[in-house]
């Protein structure tokens, strides 16, 4: 199968070379996103372990997440990508630019990690499961959806604008503005959704408040897919204007 693969200077959230193994660049997304995971999870318990430290508000969780997500990104993005979010490996699927195999090794790898990074976190700080406090759902879900779809057009605006090394700095400013800003906290990843449902940290949720943020944000990513369809419907540009080189084999 042939798929178009742009020059990997030029893009973001796309590995340097797909004919790497398809099992090697999916154990790196797993573990990608157990590392974000831990981090996410970690910062709310150790919040509630401090008891709170009054006045921080999500500040701890913001610094974190876009910290974290940040290095990842830049440690492992030419190896997997650095997606460690299934919407972003869905997203590139629908575009035509990862093939159906990849995408579900992918969400796979994203969704384990991101249950064993949440275990971990209430493991190293001692944190049982408590009960999850009902949540105003009406307010909550909107808000997922924005906050998804405001980072789909960070990182495809940034993949697709030739502005690449722009992406992980872009993709971590995003969260920690949408974190502060949003009351939903921007979640803004199924991976972190559903290894929400495994900590008993102030970034647990319920099974019910987990679908409904899984289903805002895939309604948020997809219009954020038609918004950059609109904005820049080529993906084939590089920084210099050069059509991509056709890659065989095991292509993303």
């Amino acid at each position: 199968m042939s798929v178009a693969q742009p020059a990997a200077s030029s893009t973001c959230f796309v590995e340097r070379d797909p004919q790497v193994a398809l099992a090697r660049r999916a154990t790196v997304e797993g573990i990608g996103t157990f590392l974000l995971m831990l981090m996410v999870a970690g910062a709310g318990d150790a919040v509630l372990r401090s008891g709170g430290l009054a006045g921080s508000g999500p500040l701890p969780g913001a610094l974190a997440t876009s910290g974290s997500l940040i290095g990842l990104i830049l440690a492992f993005g030419a190896v997997s990508g650095g997606h460690f979010n299934p919407l972003i490996t869905v997203l590139q699927w629908l575009a035509g630019e990862r093939r159906l195999d990849c995408t579900i090794a992918y969400v796979v790898a994203q969704s384990a990690g991101a249950v064993a990074g949440a275990m971990l976190a209430d493991a190293l700080f001692g944190i049982g499961t408590h009960s999850v406090a009902a949540m105003p759902l009406g307010k909550l879900v909107p808000s997922e959806a924005a906050a998804t779809a405001g980072l789909m057009i960070v990182v495809f605006g940034c993949s697709r604008s030739g502005r690449a090394q722009t992406g992980p700095f872009a993709v971590g400013a995003w969260l920690a503005a949408a974190i502060l800003a949003t009351p939903s906290g921007s979640y803004a990843n199924p991976a972190v959704t559903l290894g929400a449902l495994f900590t008993g940290g102030p970034v647990a949720l319920s099974g019910g408040s987990a679908l409904l943020y899984v289903l805002a944000q895939s309604a948020g990513a997809l219009a954020a897919f038609l918004v950059i369809s609109i904005a820049y419907p080529k993906r084939s540009l590089s920084l210099g204007g050069a059509a991509p080189t056709p890659v065989e084999g095991e292509a993303s």
